[in-house]
């Protein structure tokens, strides 16, 4: 049975990837929605603060700075943000922005055309109806020191100081903070072999999408040029393979089966050919069977006999 089994994968792989041409020459997918980190989110605003909303008129909100983050409008400014205006620009069948008295928010903000007949200082969000993220109410600290921080950056307007800070970042014991900096590298494929010391212990992590994202993160690094050089590679590779058999996670397994399948790293195939038997998720074994297919093909494996 197994031979039949080992085939079917070459039969689903060829059958997807015939669906998919046939799909797109009718018609595309709608994309996903974007999906920005915060650092991205905050990156275009030339104003952000941290305000409680204590208006709202159904126009205007009237809000209080309980902190600058980026900008100069100081602590204890009272402001006029130009919510019927975001909501009116938002796309068909999006729901509008509703910014609740009371509560605490995030605010892209820059300065509006001052009307005669409208509140000062007034304000548009930026990015329209995704300008506001709520603050924690239970512990607002977090999100406030990353922004901050991240901020801070964004003023300085230097790249490199952006991706120096980075390791520092992923060693925050700040969850926020390192939610921003996996967040970078993933979109933009800034792994190096250098973020190798700091990327292997969030693989401890207690939160799964952060153990997911640091074996995206090490399976890129430990297939780049002079990886095989690296001192620990043996204890890392064992780290990721461990993910892959025995996390907690669905979606840290799958993560960690895609990254050892790009692995010319000896057992590999074995571990991919056990997980491909014995993993309860159909999803995590469907990943080892392709991998074990693409690897034969490519040569990188030793089959899947």
């Amino acid at each position: 049975m197994a031979w039949k089994h080992r085939s079917s994968i070459a039969v689903v792989l060829a059958a997807g990837a015939l669906a998919a041409t046939r799909a797109g020459a009718v018609t595309e997918p709608p994309p996903d929605p974007i999906r920005l980190g915060l650092y991205e989110w905050m990156a275009v605003a030339p104003i952000v603060v941290a305000a409680d909303v204590l208006v709202d008129d159904g126009k205007y909100i009237q809000a209080m700075t309980r902190e600058p983050i980026k900008g100069a409008v100081p602590a204890r400014t009272t402001l006029y943000v130009d919510l019927k205006r975001a909501n009116r620009d938002r796309a068909v069948g999006v729901k509008a922005l509703d910014l609740a008295r009371g509560r605490g928010y995030l605010l892209l903000l820059e300065a509006a055309p001052q009307k005669a007949s409208a509140p000062s200082p007034l304000y548009d969000l930026v990015r329209g109806i995704s300008g506001a993220r709520e603050i924690p109410k239970e512990a607002p600290g977090p999100l406030l020191e990353a922004a901050a921080k991240l901020a801070d950056i964004q003023e300085r307007k230097t790249d490199s100081l952006l991706w120096s800070s980075v390791p520092e970042f992923l060693e925050d014991p700040n969850p926020v903070l390192v939610d921003a900096a996996l967040e970078l590298v993933v979109k933009f494929r800034k792994e190096t072999l250098d973020l190798l010391p700091s990327l292997t212990p969030l693989l401890e992590s207690p939160r799964p999408d952060v153990r997911q994202r640091a074996v995206v993160l090490i399976g890129r690094v430990l297939v780049r040029q002079g990886a095989e050089a690296v001192p620990e590679r043996s204890t890392i590779v064992a780290e990721i393979t461990g993910r892959a058999r025995r996390d907690d996670d669905v979606e840290v397994r799958r993560a960690a089966t895609a990254a050892i399948s790009t692995l010319a790293d000896a057992g590999v195939d074995e571990t991919l050919k056990t997980i491909s038997h014995d993993d309860p998720d159909q999803n995590v074994r469907f990943e080892a069977e392709k991998a074990l297919y693409e690897r034969k093909l490519s040569g990188r494996g030793g089959g899947t006999d």
